[in-house]
């Protein structure tokens, strides 16, 4: 996929799942702001994979990376191939499941990790890597 259907699609998945009873300020606002966002983390000119295009790995995508706030939580992360892909964390850690087994080890062993883990009450580690 390119980077303007990227931006297309995380517009229309924001849209759908934006609370319909909560005012979220000028809504041209807000999508000017997520394309600008999204745009400047995206590379020109090349073919971006996305998280269904690693149906394969079988994991539940994060709600809160594609719905709620894919302009801070998606990632573009460069893959084995040499190519790219805007994912969430599920996928990313799926792809470069050393890199999530070194998250944990920093989330149960630094004083960081372990106050994060002692305010939130659960496993932080797929999210603050600090």
């Amino acid at each position: 996929m390119d980077k303007a259907g990227i931006i297309e699609n995380t517009l229309r998945e924001v849209g759908q799942f934006a609370p319909a009873n909560e005012p979220c300020g000028d809504e041209q606002d807000e999508e000017a702001f997520i394309i600008s966002v999204v745009g400047d983390m995206l590379p020109d000119g090349v073919d971006i994979r996305t998280c269904e295009d690693f149906q394969h790995l079988k994991v539940k995508c994060c709600d809160t990376c594609h719905h709620c706030y894919p302009h801070y939580d998606m990632s573009v992360i460069d893959l084995p191939d040499g190519g790219k892909a805007w994912a969430c964390d599920a996928v990313k850690w799926a792809i470069y499941p050393e890199k999530y087994r070194e998250l944990q080890d920093w989330s149960r062993k630094s004083p960081e990790g372990k106050l994060l883990r002692e305010i939130f009450g659960h496993d932080t580690a797929t999210r603050y890597p600090g």
